[in-house]
């Protein structure tokens, strides 16, 4: 495939170098939500906030499914990527990226239209992305039949100074006091107030499902199709809940939270601790539960690591009681992004999630 005289074809190792040269540039540029998937996007304030500034190594650790690239005289000029999703025929674009230039949205479209015919190729189920909120990007995933179904706002809480320097014998320590149970932290966390907090795993599946049907929209639950299943392993993976940003961080270890309320989940908290740049925090919170509290104690039991890093936190636009008690526990917007996928075949759901008739 050509357009403007740039061919896409698929990556080869002998284009890393210049494909980090390349996501680097894109990133730290001014147009980067409209050069890239934006994520997470930049607000009228802090133009410059971007994962190339947040997440010094940002490049994902996690092996695409498909990397596909443009080029043009020999350089370079965009990039496209992709991660098969685990536990099912999903395709997450992590990365659409176009050089600056007056081609640039023609580069992207061509990428887009080889990413979706590979695709094809291999019968995926289902293409989901995640982009700033710009005519750009909206407008471009559209034309290749993606429908916009949520929002996201990328939260942030600046790093905090702690007492003694990072280092990696503090991280040893506090994945120590971390450990399998989480009885240790949670009792730290517990300390001085009447919170029930407690690791969450795979018994808890049916009531983190719970929370999550009650903190989302029944359109929105039946898009993404979660079943109780999926959520057996928050405790080590960071799959469930979908973000825009679980796809593109590395995490070196995974752990979750849930807060007790009235024989139900009050709260969830997953937490994935990155080496590099900030930490990450994806969390639910019931209406009628004291979410800045909870939000607050699995951050004191994060340790000293994950308050001096910063910590990322993407919250959707509908879940309220959420952005409340992330305004409380100190984390500030640093911009939206759309949430986007594209249907290839129909998934067989459960009896719940099929639309009633009568």
């Amino acid at each position: 495939m050509t357009i403007a005289a740039a061919s896409v074809r698929a990556a080869r190792l002998t284009d890393r170098q210049a494909l980090i040269d390349l996501s680097r540039a894109v990133h730290a540029s001014q147009e980067a939500h409209r050069r890239s998937l934006g994520v997470p996007a930049p607000s009228a304030t802090r133009p410059r906030i971007s994962l190339a500034s947040l997440i010094p190594t940002w490049l994902p650790l996690r092996p695409p499914s498909v990397h596909l690239v443009a080029e043009r005289e020999g350089q370079l000029v965009g990039s496209c990527r992709a991660i098969e999703e685990p536990h099912r025929d999903d395709w997450v674009i992590i990365e659409l990226d176009a050089a600056d230039g007056p081609m640039a949205a023609e580069v992207r479209w061509a990428l887009l239209q080889a990413f979706i015919e590979e695709g094809a190729r291999k019968e995926v189920a289902r293409f989901h992305a995640a982009c700033s909120d710009v005519r750009e990007n909206l407008e471009l995933f559209g034309q290749a039949g993606f429908l916009a179904y949520a929002q996201e706002e990328i939260l942030y809480r600046p790093p905090e100074p702690t007492h003694g320097p990072r280092s990696w014998i503090r991280g040893l320590v506090a994945r120590e006091v971390r450990d399998a149970a989480g009885s240790r932290a949670a009792a730290r966390a517990n300390a001085g107030t009447d919170l029930q907090l407690q690791p969450a795993g795979a018994p808890d599946a049916w009531h983190l499902y719970d929370l999550w049907t009650h903190a989302t929209p029944p359109a929105i639950a039946r898009v993404e199709g979660y079943s109780a299943s999926d959520w057996e392993a928050v405790g080590h993976e960071a799959i469930v809940p979908r973000s825009s940003l679980n796809p593109i961080l590395h995490f070196s270890e995974v752990s979750a939270w849930l807060m007790p309320h009235d024989q139900r989940a009050g709260g969830f908290i997953q937490h994935g601790a990155c080496r590099e740049g900030p930490h990450y925090l994806r969390f639910l919170v019931r209406e009628g539960t004291d979410g800045t509290a909870f939000l607050r104690a699995a951050i004191a039991s994060l340790g000293n690591e994950a308050i001096s890093a910063g910590i990322l936190a993407p919250v959707r636009t509908y879940e309220s009681a959420g952005l409340r008690a992330a305004r409380g526990a100190g984390f500030e917007p640093i911009g939206r992004v759309t949430m986007l996928v594209r249907e290839v075949r129909e998934r067989i759901r459960q009896p719940a999630m099929v639309p009633a008739t009568h």
